[in-house]
């Protein structure tokens, strides 16, 4: 029994978000059982210069509570539950932002904001999480669609009556498969689509849901073709079901595709597979409070609000249930500071610690060879991939299609096509934000003889090509992954966020299509962000990752100028 399409379908659901988070968690605490709820029990038991009284609440005030340890560590034990508490704080924002390298603090949406870099140098960094990171997971090569097999033409949920006798898709009707026997709440997939047994010129689009989208996938130029490309594709959602796929053609033919990878907030997802005030400056915040002398020794008590240097302070709870725990709270600022230390190497840190090194967070692994530190994945250190809807970015057939080009218009002929040794240069303006790097295809078409074309960051011409073509009058595509980069015309003005086309030996026609982005975090992929809600009051936080994705974004091939 097949379903067929709903015009209505959400683009990136709540309950996808809420079961990924799901998923998430029931990975980390399968086997450990279930932490109670925190809270903070009782009233100010301690002020500053009192001692702290364990198993109550301890108001510290304004002050700032120092523990000088060296090499050695506060260590925090809780048999039952979690050791130490990270309390998002309401008033994280602005100030934060300017705090010492080696804070950690947990902003009001539960991200881990994490100042890396050295002292005088800070990057402000936010933790991956599943709630909004990605990750790509690997499957055994998997076939979701053979037109031509019965049994391999069960996925498909809705569209399947309008296939013709043989199973062939036919023109203008779109037919959706499920995967949802195979990931729950996925957000793309990676792998190969192949057409054949097509009875004319045409091409093939793959996306999620909802409207097909103006770009191609696999384009083809006669009947009787065998043609294959890769493949990345968002998945979409349709009635009941979490994580489809659509496929539609212009043209009757066969249709294969095969699954590789997917992309998922938490590898648990995947089945076996046989706005506010701009940040404070530096002067507009609250004076640091200048600590007291040493007021705890070893084997003393520790004093709230004054400098401590106790050595190695082990706090141990065996409450039932996690019921007891170290809780920092601190609303005017850092929840938490690791300091850093240039001595402080990777080398020093034993299993379980954490540190705040350059690159940002780091955790102790314990193993007795070579390196034992492991850097957490933050908005200053790694990229993601993240699924985008499918964009034509650029077509030169036609005046509209070649509105993001920065180079390269004067040189395009009558029919569209691009002369040999022509340098294109297209802006990724309202896609993406201070990006790393694009997935997607390329199709060129109308060739005039065998060539072939190159896409990249900018920079020198690498000797590498992206698409080849052996003869004229082809029409051919391939998958494309490249870094972006940055450009400055002649006239002197600079634009981020490029990507560089070159065609040697042949003249041909030039479409790029855009489907995923390498990005520090999903906020730079504004193309799945509308502009009332990047620019909406109250986005202290979104500001600061601005910031922190600028910063980020700089890397040694692509200086990033404060003015782009």
């Amino acid at each position: 029994m097949t379903h067929e399409p709903q015009p209505d379908h959400d683009h990136v659901p709540e309950r996808r978000r809420l079961l990924r988070r799901a998923a998430a968690v029931a990975a980390t605490t399968a086997g450990a059982g279930v932490a109670a709820t925190v809270g903070l029990p009782g009233t100010a038991r301690a002020a500053p210069g009192d001692h702290l009284t364990m198993g109550t609440t301890n108001d510290a005030g304004p002050a700032t509570t120092t523990l000088s340890l060296g090499y050695a560590g506060l260590t925090l034990r809780n048999t039952a539950g979690a050791p130490l508490r990270l309390v998002p704080g309401e008033q994280v924002y602005p100030h934060v932002l300017d705090s010492p390298t080696g804070t950690v603090a947990v902003d009001p949406l539960g991200d881990v904001f994490v100042q890396a870099g050295r002292p005088g140098d800070e990057v402000n960094s936010w933790l991956w999480t599943s709630e909004w990171a990605t990750t790509s997971v690997p499957v055994r090569p998997t076939r979701v669609l053979d037109s031509r097999d019965p049994d391999l033409r069960r996925t498909i949920v809705a569209g399947a009556s309008t296939l013709d006798p043989t199973g062939r898709l036919t023109p203008g009707n779109p037919i959706v498969l499920s995967l949802d026997h195979l990931v729950r709440d996925g957000y793309a997939l990676k792998g190969n689509v192949t057409v054949v047994g097509m009875t004319g010129p045409g091409f093939l689009t793959v996306w999620g849901s909802g409207t097909r989208p103006t770009v191609s996938t696999v384009n083809w130029s006669a009947a009787g073709q065998i043609l294959s490309n890769f493949l990345f594709a968002e998945l979409g959602t349709l009635g009941g079901y979490r994580s489809v796929l659509t496929v539609q053609v212009s043209a009757p033919t066969h249709v294969i595709v095969d699954l590789t990878s997917l992309l998922v907030g938490h590898p648990s997802q995947v089945v076996a597979v046989g706005g506010g005030a701009a940040p404070a400056s530096a002067a507009e915040a609250a004076p640091p409070v200048e600590p007291a002398p040493a007021a705890a020794a070893p084997g003393e008590p520790v004093v709230l609000g004054q400098r401590n240097s106790p050595g190695v302070t082990t706090v141990t709870s065996a409450a039932p249930d996690g019921a007891a725990t170290l809780a920092l709270r601190n609303p005017n600022g850092a929840t938490l500071e690791l300091t850093h230390s240039d001595l402080h190497v990777a080398s020093d840190l034993a299993v379980g610690t954490l540190g705040v090194g350059v690159y940002g967070l780091e955790v102790g692994n314990g193993t007795s060879v070579g390196r034992i530190s492991d850097a957490a994945f933050s908005t200053s250190n790694a990229t993601m991939l993240v699924s985008v809807p499918p964009t034509r970015l650029l077509d030169t057939r036609s005046a509209a299609g070649r509105a993001r080009l920065l180079e390269g218009v004067g040189r395009i002929d009558g029919r569209g096509r691009v002369l040999a040794e022509t340098l294109l240069i297209v802006h990724l303006r309202d896609i993406v934000e201070y990006g790393d790097g694009m997935l997607g295809n390329i199709t060129v078409a109308d060739t005039t003889q065998g060539g072939f074309a190159t896409v990249w960051g900018t920079g020198s011409l690498p000797t590498a090509s992206t698409i080849n073509w052996w003869t004229a009058g082809q029409l051919l595509s391939n998958g494309v992954i490249t870094q972006l980069g940055g450009y400055e015309t002649v006239g002197g003005d600079y634009y981020p966020d490029v990507v560089a086309i070159y065609l040697q030996k042949s003249a041909a026609a030039v479409i790029l299509d855009a489907t995923g982005l390498l990005v520090h975090h999903p906020d730079s992929a504004v193309v799945n962000a509308p502009t009332s809600t990047r620019t909406a009051a109250g986005s202290a936080g979104r500001r600061a990752r601005a910031r922190a994705i600028r910063q980020a974004a700089e890397r040694g091939d692509r200086a990033v100028r404060a003015d782009a």
